[in-house]
């Protein structure tokens, strides 16, 4: 079995197809973008209480569920494990003489592996969702949860029919799907049982629902005589308005459509469309690690998915390498966390490292499952650290030798053979750039403020960047706030332990993390507000710090920490930014991944504008640096960043700007290395402006 390395290594040479999967992608994410925001207000705050209560009354739920379809007149199994459901299915099925089996999409049933047990029975089974169909002939897995044949154009699926069918098919959206409807209703008037899973299932009444946009859910329940529904616990909701609370929000965020063509609500019948005697229904509910996974701290927030596979769309590495590679049998970035709960820790921490802590995913959640800090538990607990690992996760204390001995480091930073020794010893890759110390450190350099007892005040938390490696940054920073009438001070601090999160050295991260928050809460509750200037320095204060220690006082000073450019537009201050001599000049704005936590809404495009600029900015999510992990040695690492990287450059010199603006200290790293475009933190600006 070849290792992920290897087939990273693979998945990049295959340029064609991952031309195909990026653009799928981004199509879905710019799609969904606009229908999620015309949801109303209420709308996601009534999805979480839905999914949050499911997941805390899970077993009551199941008890009511189960007592509502027997009473409807339907049969219910309730699986401890994969091998029990897929077991009793295929006992159904052979005490019923089935030969033939159709299939409405279900990754429950990929998950109990259950087309491979019932095929082993002498039974045929026949997926009838467009995309499992093609995956199914062509002997693939599902690479995406919604598209499963996402990871193929339209004449590799021409090729697979017209190999597999025997017959000319051509790479036409229209003749594809003629070809699959002809076959496939031969199927399904011919099927002696029809399977299917289900988005929702509602104890109040015992229906199950099927989302779907082709039609086939509907002949799937409708013309067999025996029908099963395979669905997870986790499925279940307490009544109508529950449902109706998922379904409002479930197609917006997995297709970018306002709503699916089909919603399917079926249960237990009396017979089928065939006519003819009585049929059958058999609810198999599944546990399959669910109900343990709800008492996890960690775990249990994977029960609130309603597998919309947003997060797909923006994780930069499932972008690259699909789902064949970045998964197990469920894929992606939510897929490490449900191979955890149904798979063990182990697996899942054997596909972790291709998730780089972007945090994009979580961003994106209709539900706010917090998949990288819990892919950091994960690889906290089961991870088997490599050298690299630790090496990078010292990031910090790299640097902070880098501003005492500025020339020493820089000189190695440009040393081809002592690049190569850094690259076999720790495993920084030597194609990439390293920054360049100035030398000193900013704690040595701190402006005076020359503001005292003002209405605003800050206290500015400098990360590992500014502080040590361009400190003239930080000190710009300051000087606008001097120059804006807000009282500054720099509190005692170390670096924000991004890098030790993004590894999986959580114990290590938790007593940074103890240490900032110590030194940092006397100054909230003395009324001052931490602002930062880099992306990563406020995401581990407003996101991480209070997840490793779930305290007040971690939970207070994120409340009162602000991304340093929202900061300033949130106060106002902004507006005595008057704007100079631009003449409209074109610039690119670059949301920095760790941005969209800290300073949500995008406030520097607002910033700029007010300076007179005229602002581009398209999201295309991650520019493939994630911090260090784009300075990493191989595929898993500089090969496949520069792959993103490529590609959103692609994206940013389309719009004809000469400058890219980003707060973030890492992707300007990328973006010099792939273009001649000049790049700027806004504090640059801000301080060019006034002449600081």
């Amino acid at each position: 079995m070849s290792s992920l390395r290897e087939l990273v290594a693979e998945a990049i040479k295959n340029k064609n197809r991952i031309n195909t999967l990026w653009s799928s992608l981004q199509l879905m994410l710019e799609s969904r973008q606009v229908v999620m925001s015309e949801l109303g207000p209420d709308a996601l705050p009534q999805l979480m209480e839905t999914r949050k209560y499911t997941a805390e009354n899970i077993e009551a739920l199941v008890e009511k569920l189960v007592e509502s379809v027997k009473k409807a007149g339907g049969n219910v199994y309730i699986a401890r494990t994969a091998e029990e459901a897929s077991n009793y299915i295929a006992g159904l099925a052979r005490s019923r003489g089935v030969k033939l089996v159709v299939k409405s999409k279900s990754m429950t049933t990929e998950e109990i592996m259950l087309n491979k047990v019932l095929e082993e029975t002498g039974v045929e089974v026949v997926e009838t969702d467009l995309g499992e169909w093609i995956v199914q002939l062509a002997g693939h897995r599902p690479s995406h949860i919604i598209a499963p044949a996402v990871h193929l154009s339209r004449a590799e699926i021409a090729e697979i029919l017209s190999s597999r069918l025997g017959i000319r098919v051509d790479p036409d959206p229209t003749a594809i799907t003629r070809t699959a409807r002809r076959v496939l209703r031969e199927k399904f008037l011919s099927a002696d049982m029809g399977i299917t899973g289900a988005n929702i299932l509602v104890a109040e009444t015992g229906a199950a629902m099927i989302v779907t946009n082709e039609g086939n859910g509907r002949f799937v329940t409708t013309f067999p005589k025996i029908l099963v529904t395979v669905a997870g616990v986790e499925k279940i909701v307490r009544d109508w308005r529950d449902a109706i609370n998922i379904l409002r929000v479930l197609a917006r965020s997995a297709t970018g459509k306002q709503t699916s063509i089909y919603v399917s609500i079926f249960g237990p019948r009396r017979t089928s469309i065939r006519g003819g005697e009585d049929s059958e229904y058999h609810l198999v509910l599944l546990d399959n690690g669910r109900i343990s996974a709800e008492k996890s701290p960690w775990l249990s927030e994977t029960l609130r998915c309603i597998r919309c596979s947003a997060c797909f769309n923006v994780c930069p590495t499932y972008r690259i390498v699909g789902g064949h590679v970045f998964g197990d049998i469920y894929t992606g970035p939510i897929g490490v966390l449900w191979t955890a709960v149904t798979r063990g820790l182990e697996r899942a921490a054997e596909i972790s490292p291709l998730c780089v802590s972007c945090g994009l995913c979580k961003e994106t959640c209709p539900v706010s499952i917090d998949i990288p800090m819990t892919i950091s538990w994960i690889k906290n607990e089961k991870g088997n650290k490599t050298r690299t690992d630790w090496g990078l996760s010292m990031y910090e204390l790299y640097t902070k030798a880098g501003s005492r001995m500025s020339g020493l480091f820089n000189w190695i930073g440009k040393s081809k053979i002592a690049r190569k020794l850094m690259e076999m010893i720790v495993g920084i890759d030597s194609r990439r750039p390293l920054p360049e110390f100035i030398g000193g450190s900013f704690f040595e350099h701190i402006p005076t403020n020359g503001v005292k007892d003002g209405n605003l005040k800050v206290a500015y938390f400098v990360d590992t960047y500014a502080a040590y490696i361009d400190w003239r940054l930080a000190e710009k920073a300051v000087k606008i706030l001097s120059y804006l009438g807000v009282e500054v001070v720099v509190p005692p601090q170390e670096g924000s332990g991004m890098p030790l999160i993004q590894y999986g050295f959580q114990e290590k991260a938790k007593r940074i993390a103890e240490r900032n928050i110590s030194s940092l809460y006397p100054y909230v509750e003395d009324g001052y507000k931490i602002i930062c200037t880099e992306p990563s320095a406020a995401y581990c204060i407003k996101a991480a710090y209070p997840k490793l220690l779930g305290t007040q006082e971690a939970e207070a000073v994120a409340k009162n920490t602000y991304d340093y450019i929202d900061y300033i537009v949130r106060t106002g201050l902004y507006k005595k930014l008057k704007p100079g001599t631009t003449d409209g000049s074109a610039v690119f704005y670059h949301y920095p991944c760790h941005g969209r936590t800290a300073a949500p809404g995008a406030p520097t495009v607002k910033l700029l504008e007010n300076l007179g600029y005229r602002v581009y900015t398209r999201d295309y999510g991650c520019c493939g640096m994630a911090g260090t992990w784009g300075m990493r040695k191989g595929p898993i690492g500089y090969d496949m960043s520069i792959e993103i990287g490529r590609r959103v450059v692609e994206m940013i010199q389309s719009t004809g700007a000469k400058t890219i603006v980003t707060e973030s200290s890492v992707c300007p790293i990328q973006f010099r290395q792939l273009t001649s475009l000049e790049i700027k933190h806004p504090v640059q600006i801000i301080a060019e402006k006034l002449k600081l």
